[in-house]
């Protein structure tokens, strides 16, 4: 399991973010400085590490771990809310409200875009090899990734000058990501359960152990973003 998924330390809910309501109003002083400072503390760091260790991986050649860094860079660049969220509540300042709900709308859409990403590098990987060594290189990867922020900051900018309500917009985006990964985990469980010519010798010398992987990273992501995002669309 990539490490990306083991360390999104920041938690949040979606009417936090919210720009003209807060729920800050109704929490107690401690719980908005105990939630920010263990994001800050652990998530920060973390994330770093994650960032450091993903990066040196692609100067050696692994250009599947592209994928990673924005990852963890948008993680990163979450960890700064509390500069904006924790002035607003214990300072009443109206000013820090559009960042939190730009950096709270950023990480709902950047983690579950860049896992969807991975899964479906998986899947192309397992039942598309071919195609797969075409895509290779790293700058489609890149390009992949510019268009990704490119959207993300789109929606984060509609969402949060109230273009278009929440509802409307995050919904179908995250629920799309979620059948994205849905959809891979299940035709890489079907390439699986029905091996293809040559694959028994494959088997037995060991390399099928790489679609079982891909299969059991793309599982964890699906479950990781059922266990994150269920909340989420119960409280949109």
């Amino acid at each position: 399991m990539d490490m990306l998924e083991m360390t999104n330390f920041s938690a949040c809910s979606t009417p936090v973010f919210s720009v003209n309501n807060t729920i800050f109003d109704v929490l107690p002083y401690y719980f908005i400085t105990t939630v920010f400072g263990i994001n800050m503390v652990l998530g920060l760091p973390a994330n770093c590490y994650i960032l450091w260790l993903s990066v040196k991986e692609i100067i050696q050649g692994q250009s599947t771990k592209i994928f990673n860094v924005n990852g963890a860079l948008a993680e990163i660049i979450f960890c700064f809310t509390a500069c904006f969220a924790i002035p607003e509540h214990f300072f009443d300042c109206t000013d820090c409200r559009l960042p939190v709900a730009f950096l709270g709308q950023l990480v709902l859409l950047s983690r579950p875009l860049f896992l969807s990403c991975i899964c479906v590098e998986r899947y192309v990987g397992v039942l598309h090899p071919l195609i797969f060594l075409k895509l290779k290189p790293m700058k489609y990867r890149i390009a992949l990734s510019a268009i990704g922020w490119i959207f993300i900051i789109s929606s984060c900018v509609i969402g949060t000058t109230g273009a278009i309500q929440r509802y409307n917009l995050l919904l179908p985006e995250l629920l799309f990501f979620f059948f994205v990964k849905l959809y891979s985990c299940l035709m890489v469980l079907k390439a699986l359960l029905r091996p293809g010519p040559g694959d028994d010798v494959k088997k037995r010398s060991g390399v099928n152990q790489d679609k079982i992987k891909a299969f059991r990273n793309i599982l964890t992501l699906l479950v990781y973003s059922t266990l994150t995002y269920g909340p989420i669309f119960v409280s949109l």
